[in-house]
C-alpha cells in the first residue's frame, strides 16, 4: 500500500511538472516578446506591448493592433512578420491589452456609451503615451484587429475617427443597433472574413451569448453595405479571384473607402495570404494609403 501511494504522489508530481514545462513551453513559443509598458488609465493599471525598429526615422506612423479573445499575453497573428514589416517601412507597433473591467463581459469593450468608455480611453492613453516617448505621425495612426479585436475595431470606427486615419480587422462585426456611433469623420475601413467561419458568422445575423448590452450582432455583408451607406458611396465593384470575393465601395463621403475580401473555404482562424499575397501585407497596403487631413 505504501509503495502504491508513493508511485501515485510521484505521478501527480511528475505530472504536475510536465504541466508547468509545459506552459512554460507555450509562453515561450507563442507569448508576447515585445517589452512590456505599464501605465494607468480612470485609476486602472493596464499595460500594452510595444516594438519600436532600430532604424526608425521619425516622426514615424503609429499601428496599434488588438488581439481576439483570451488574446492578451500572447503575441498577434503574424506578429514577427508584423514586426519585420514595420522595420522595412518605418513604423511602429503597439498591441494594446484587453482588461475584464465593468461592463464588459471579459474582452474588449463593445456598445460603447457615454458612461462606457474605459476601453476607448485607454487607447487615447496608449496613443498619447507612446507619443511622449517618441514621435508619432498624429495624421498616421491605424487599427488592426483579430475576432473580438476587430470587433473593437468598429467601436474606434464610432468613437476615435479623430484620432485613427484606417482601419482593417479580421473576423468581426459589430451590433445592429449600436448605442451611439456619430463620427468626427468617414474613416476608411477595410475588413476580411471567412465566408466558413463558425464562430462569428459570414452571412447571418446572430445573438450575444450573454453581453445583454451587445445584443444583435451584424451579418458581414450587411455590415459592409451599412458603412457604405454611412458613407454614401457612389460606386461598388465586386469580383471573384481563386474563391476570394473581394467588394470595394470607393466614392464615398471625404474620400474615404469601404472594403470587404469574402474568404471562401476559410474559418475563424487568421489567414496566411489572400491571392498569394501575406495577410499583413494586405493589411498595410490598405491603411498606408491613408491619412488625417
Amino acid at each position: 500500500m505504501k509503495k502504491f501511494l508513493i508511485t501515485i504522489v510521484s505521478l501527480i508530481a511528475a505530472s504536475a511538472i510536465s504541466w508547468q514545462l509545459l506552459g512554460l513551453y507555450w509562453k515561450y513559443e507563442y507569448g508576447q516578446k515585445a517589452p512590456k509598458v505599464s501605465l494607468t488609465v480612470s485609476e486602472v493599471s493596464r499595460h500594452y506591448y510595444l516594438f519600436v525598429p532600430d532604424n526608425l526615422t521619425e516622426p514615424a506612423p503609429l499601428v496599434l493592433a488588438f488581439h481576439g479573445g483570451g488574446g492578451g499575453g500572447w503575441r498577434f497573428p503574424q506578429q514577427f512578420l508584423f514586426e519585420e514589416l514595420a522595420a522595412a517601412e518605418g513604423f511602429i507597433m503597439a498591441f494594446p491589452q484587453a482588461e475584464h473591467v465593468e461592463p464588459n463581459e471579459g474582452g474588449w469593450q463593445l456598445n460603447s456609451r457615454a458612461d462606457w468608455m474605459q476601453d476607448i480611453n485607454y487607447v487615447s492613453a496608449v496613443i498619447d503615451d507612446i507619443g511622449s516617448g517618441y514621435s508619432i505621425d498624429k495624421r498616421r495612426v491605424y487599427g488592426i484587429g483579430y475576432s473580438l479585436g476587430s470587433m473593437f475595431i468598429y467601436e474606434l470606427a464610432c468613437h476615435m475617427t479623430d484620432r485613427f486615419a484606417a482601419l482593417a480587422s479580421y473576423a468581426g462585426t459589430m451590433p445592429v443597433n449600436p448605442n451611439y456611433c456619430e463620427q468626427v469623420r468617414p474613416i476608411p475601413l477595410l475588413h476580411v472574413h471567412g465566408k466558413n467561419d463558425g464562430i462569428v458568422a459570414y452571412g447571418s445575423e446572430w445573438e450575444w451569448k450573454a453581453w445583454d448590452s451587445v445584443g444583435t450582432m451584424r451579418d458581414i455583408p450587411g455590415l459592409i453595405s451599412s458603412w457604405a451607406s454611412k458613407y454614401n458611396c457612389a460606386e461598388v465593384t465586386d469580383t471573384m479571384t481563386e474563391n476570394v470575393q473581394h467588394v470595394a465601395h470607393s466614392g464615398c463621403a471625404r474620400d474615404s473607402r469601404v472594403e470587404l475580401y469574402g474568404l471562401g473555404g476559410q474559418d475563424h482562424d487568421w489567414p496566411q495570404a489572400i491571392n498569394g499575397i501575406p495577410m499583413h501585407q494586405v493589411l498595410w497596403n490598405f491603411l498606408r494609403e491613408f491619412q488625417l487631413d
